[in-house]
């Protein structure tokens, strides 16, 4: 089973936010475009005050404040409970109006046409039954309403998995080259999502990370693609040595070069019910 989908693998990756909040402190602080990303989505998402919209696949709620912000009621859905506690706590703090449900998003809890808007941001590629959660996330938009699925593009990030690979055969291993989430990127996903909804519109924003330093990659990089090996030992005792080596190969590059660019192309499918 590919990482992507595995649950013990999902478990260790997101049973709280601690790797998550490092791929998007990265995002925040490393990005070429100065343009807020969120806000970005949140345009395409369009919801009105008074709406209320679901977000499937929350985590730990990143976007809750800039919904907020346009006079929205949420409804944060997660298959995580670690996730859904931080959600939670994060939105009694901040006086945020948020619902908080555990599902998985090919079986909502939720009513027929009981939400204006919703979306699912960079968690398709996790879902083992994309056709089901993407018709039952339609399924409870009413008509006139929308729904935004974001995710990657395929060659999102292959400067890393190139040195990934690299620094794998130095040490006897062989990495997995796919793309971790090859399931469900801008160019596999768009045909499933048109599948469910032939109108499906894809809009793509291209971007990349500026790594000034090599530890600022390297916590990028252990947060998750460390682990992207056909023979991997189970205990993570791989990654130190991957570690130094990625970061010898990081620091030659900034040395030569002033930074650490690796290109980043995200999107988003747009639907109207």
């Amino acid at each position: 089973m590919p990482l992507v989908t595995d649950h013990s693998y999902l478990h260790y990756q997101y049973a709280d936010s601690e790797k998550l909040r490092i791929r998007q402190d990265a995002h925040r602080l490393y990005s070429e475009r100065t343009d807020n990303f969120m806000e970005w989505v949140l345009d395409r998402l369009d919801p009105q005050p008074g709406e209320r919209v679901a977000d499937v696949g929350s985590g730990h709620g990143v976007y809750h404040p800039f919904l907020a912000r346009r006079g929205v009621r949420i409804v944060t859905v997660d298959a995580s409970l670690g996730m859904l506690a931080e959600a939670s706590a994060n939105a009694r703090r901040a006086g945020l109006p948020v619902l908080v449900v555990q599902s998985t998003a090919e079986s909502l809890p939720l009513a027929d046409g009981c939400c204006d808007r919703l979306m699912a941001n960079h968690m398709l590629y996790h879902v083992p039954d994309k056709s089901a959660a993407l018709a039952e996330m339609g399924r409870v938009v009413k008509a006139g309403g929308r729904l935004v699925f974001t995710t990657n593009s395929e060659d999102n990030g292959a400067r890393m998995t190139q040195l990934h690979a690299e620094a794998a055969a130095e040490l006897g291993l062989h990495a997995d080259s796919r793309s971790p989430i090859a399931d469900f990127t801008l160019e596999s996903g768009y045909p499933k999502v048109r599948s469910v909804f032939p109108n499906a519109e894809l809009v793509i924003r291209d971007d990349a990370f500026l790594f000034p330093t090599a530890d600022a990659f390297l916590a990028y990089y252990a947060s998750m693609r460390i682990d992207a090996l056909m023979n991997g030992p189970a205990d993570g005792s791989h990654r130190a040595a991957l570690i130094e080596i990625v970061g010898r190969k990081v620091q030659a590059i900034i040395d030569a070069e002033g930074v650490f660019r690796m290109s980043k192309a995200v999107g988003c499918f747009v639907v109207e019910r």
